[in-house]
């Protein structure tokens, strides 16, 4: 892998843990706030890690088991802030 290669698939993972990260503080702010806003903007950034796993898959030299790590990892992102969401309520409802 070259320096060209590092640098651009650093950039592409950092993207893929920025936007997980985005798609859970907006959805549970859009929950909070009852603003369905938040809440798209939260499903844009899951649609744009989702963009980002299909161009680290095309565009990068990783393996392909950190491929499948990466997409399966997208896929478990989906449902994470929906069953945290779900559990904190039932915290409060005690």
């Amino acid at each position: 892998m070259n320096a060209q290669a590092v640098l651009s698939t650093a950039l592409l993972l950092g993207l893929f843990v920025i936007f997980a990260g985005l798609y859970a503080l907006l959805y549970a702010a859009g929950r909070m706030r009852g603003n369905s806003r938040f809440t798209a903007a939260g499903y844009l950034c899951y649609a744009s890690q989702i963009a980002t796993v299909a161009l680290l898959w095309l565009n990068t030299p990783l393996g392909l088991p950190w491929k499948i790590l990466m997409g399966a990892t997208a896929a478990v992102c989906s449902f994470i802030p929906k069953l945290s969401w779900r559990y904190i309520q039932s915290l409060h409802e005690i």
